[in-house]
């Protein structure tokens, strides 16, 4: 699927809610952060998500906290490889695809906190990555 055709069904409802799997959360935030920079294309990844969240049943699987959390990390990476290819792009930063990361920079118990899933909570443990 080319990536017009993804971002459209995700905007449409037409995306299959099993087929939004890390993966596709990583190429969403890759391709908005590639279109926007880092401060509004990690709100229009916020926007989207929270949008087929709900068009599909699950508002309550859209974490706040964890989304700009990958935003800045997906944006970190970014600035080492700029190119336009996603697969090369993971190929180079596989720890992308796993979330490991994480638990460097916050404790399990803070992800876990209504307030974590409803907004922003900053890292309690290390400072996430910067570009």
């Amino acid at each position: 699927m080319t990536d017009e055709a993804f971002l459209r069904s995700l905007e449409d409802g037409s995306l299959p809610g099993e087929r939004f799997d890390h993966r596709a959360h990583l190429r969403l935030t890759w391709l908005l952060l590639r279109r926007h920079g880092a401060e509004e294309g990690a709100a229009q990844v916020a926007a989207r998500l929270r949008s087929f969240s709900a068009a599909k049943g699950a508002a309550h699987k859209f974490h706040a906290t964890l989304t700009r959390a990958w935003a800045a990390h997906v944006w970190a990476a970014m600035q080492q490889e700029r190119g336009d290819d996603f697969e090369r792009f993971l190929s180079l930063h596989p720890e992308l695809l796993g979330s490991a990361w994480l638990e460097r920079h916050y404790r399990a118990e803070t992800l876990g906190s209504a307030e974590a899933r409803s907004g922003w909570v900053p890292p309690d443990l290390l400072p996430l990555p910067s570009a």
